[in-house]
């Protein structure tokens, strides 16, 4: 899927980069409720909001779980404690494998490599620089309360891309339909939840980007 006009790869954070997709689950529940017994209820309706902006994903739990309107500063209440609780949660989330080397031997290979994430961009750069992504990344991009799409497209826009010689490595559905939405040819990350089963132009999930890697980059 990388060919010799790839100018740029673009990586989802969450469930691509850092193994953080439960942690985050967890830590969205604990934003809403001290209840354990509502927390494995949150944390699952959240693990099928994938690729989702943040703030969807409160509206989402508050609709379909709490049940009722937000309160007057409820929602900044959330999305507060979410970002409190989920600072702890990815720093200590473990790397997905083979991240370090594929970033290393993309660099090696002139390739320009982005992370792009809902996670608001101050937080976002801390938690890269804490697992040490941020000497292996060239481009970070948080996100806020707009759809990843948004995100795509501004960044496309901002180094004057072409979404044809790049590639997004997603893990969400919401992810796919960015790419699809934006026109970046994408690659599938898939540890074996079959998110993308039944997805046309779905030749192939990676497991993970040691798998990518050994495949597309012969590492």
């Amino acid at each position: 899927m990388i060919s010799p006009k790839t100018r740029i790869c673009i990586f989802d954070v969450n469930g691509v980069l850092i193994e953080s997709n439960a942690a985050n689950a967890y830590a969205m529940a604990r934003a809403f409720s001290d209840d354990p017994v509502a927390w494995e209820r949150i944390a699952a309706l959240y693990l099928e909001l994938t690729g989702i902006d943040r703030g969807t994903k409160i509206r989402t739990i508050q609709e379909k779980i709490i049940g009722r309107p937000f309160d007057e500063g409820e929602f900044q209440l959330r999305w507060d404690r979410f970002t409190e609780i989920g600072r702890i949660a990815m720093r200590n989330a473990p790397l997905m494998p083979g991240v370090k080397s594929v970033l290393e031997e993309l660099g090696r290979r002139g390739i320009t490599r982005g992370a792009l994430s809902n996670t608001p961009p101050a937080l976002l750069q801390a938690i890269l620089a804490s697992h040490g992504l941020d000497t292996l990344l060239d481009i970070s991009r948080g996100g806020g309360d707009w759809p990843k799409s948004e995100s795509l497209a501004r960044l496309f826009a901002d180094f004057h891309l072409d979404p044809a010689d790049c590639l997004f490595f997603g893990d969400g559905r919401g992810d796919l339909a960015a790419a699809r939405g934006t026109g970046v040819p994408f690659v599938a990350i898939d540890p074996g939840t079959g998110e993308f089963s039944g997805e046309a132009g779905i030749e192939r999930t990676y497991g993970n980007l040691a798998e990518w890697g050994s495949g597309e980059l012969g590492m």
